[in-house]
């Protein structure tokens, strides 16, 4: 059989005819596409258990080990004096205005009593921002 005898002659169609097989091919192209991608990710899927050295089974999940909680050892005396130099007077005074500012108006009365530097990997102003972009609206 040769191609010209399977192929529609569009030129002795109607408008009507000519959409429907463009719609129905459509349809038929697009789903056809579509299975073939949950295919395709259906495979990459058993590769990822085999990769991981899991099967398709469930297994039984694995009690976690107890941990003893270990006490925090304390800071050593030249961990305390680098501390009590970075901490001096101007920076104790803004804190102070700071938290007094936050606690005006509420009756509360703020006591600072102690003040170490963050341990936070990012900085202040992207801490801020974070929180900005995650508040409710």
């Amino acid at each position: 059989m040769y191609f010209n005898q399977l192929a529609i002659d569009a030129s002795k169609m109607t408008k009507g005819e000519l959409s429907v097989i463009t719609t129905f091919s459509g349809v038929a192209i697009v789903f056809g596409m579509l299975l073939i991608l949950v295919i395709m990710i259906a495979v990459f899927g058993l590769f990822a258990k085999v990769g991981n050295g899991k099967s398709g089974k469930k297994a039984k999940p694995e009690k976690a080990p107890k941990v003893k909680k270990v006490a925090e050892p304390s800071p050593s005396k030249s961990a305390v004096n680098t501390l009590s130099n970075v901490d001096d007077d101007e920076v104790i005074a803004v804190i102070s205005a700071a938290v007094a500012m936050m606690y005006e108006g509420t009756g509360k009365k703020a006591v600072i009593r102690s003040i170490r530097p963050s341990t936070v990997g990012r900085s202040a102003w992207a801490n801020a921002g974070i929180r900005d972009n995650v508040r409710a609206f």
